[in-house]
């Protein structure tokens, strides 16, 4: 069972030192977001971990230095997945390469995760609370249809995204998630350790790391 971070988009103050102390803290899947990063910056950003933290880190664009720095895996975005050939070509051709590298996704849709989210070592789908740094961006489903959704298709392990503080992990447990991603949540806060620590206190809690 899992906890995800999502990094800024944008990028805090002592972002690998902030960073690092939540990978020796305990968290095992940094998703590094960076949408307007080149690869050659991308790079530069993934030098800045150790080697070690690398292997917990899972980038959602320039999927090729997956392979290339030894990453944990990659993530496919929406816009991603609707390139459906592009999708399935890196898809079967990085899991050749690397039979153990994770792949994860994101969905919107109820629909669409529950036709075909069972794939991936994991899916993100959102938002499931109002995002606390995206404007207007509202679920479009209740607790309720997300339940139906993961309690009878066990096969996909869901992570809440959107929203997601320490005091809805245990509405996100009892909904059937596999976990929870945290991004705003943390990166609102002057504490962002100490917000990742409760919330890794709780989801020991209730058994979803």
């Amino acid at each position: 069972m899992k906890l995800a971070v999502i990094t800024s988009a944008t990028g805090i103050d002592n972002e690998h030192e902030t960073l690092e102390r939540m990978l020796k803290h305990g968290l095992k899947n940094l998703h590094v977001r960076k949408p307007k990063y080149s690869k050659q910056k991308m790079r530069e950003y993934l030098e800045g971990f150790s080697k070690e933290s690398r292997r917990k880190i899972i980038i959602h664009s320039h999927h090729s230095l997956a392979l290339a720095m030894r990453l944990k895996g990659i993530h496919l975005t929406e816009k991603h997945r609707e390139s459906a050939f592009g999708v399935w070509k890196k898809f079967f051709l990085f899991r050749m390469m690397r039979p153990n590298l994770h792949i994860s996704a994101s969905y919107h849709k109820l629909s669409e995760v529950k036709s075909d989210g069972g794939r991936y070592d994991y899916v993100f789908f959102s938002p499931v609370f109002e995002s606390i740094s995206k404007e207007d961006h509202k679920p479009s489903y209740n607790l309720a249809s997300m339940y139906d959704v993961f309690h009878n298709n066990p096969k996909i392990k869901a992570l809440a995204l959107g929203g997601v503080t320490g005091d809805k992990i245990s509405a996100c447990f009892e909904t059937r998630f596999s976990g929870v991603a945290l991004s705003g949540f943390l990166w609102e806060s002057d504490n962002p350790i100490e917000r990742f620590d409760k919330a890794k206190t709780t989801c020991e809690f209730y058994k979803i790391v």
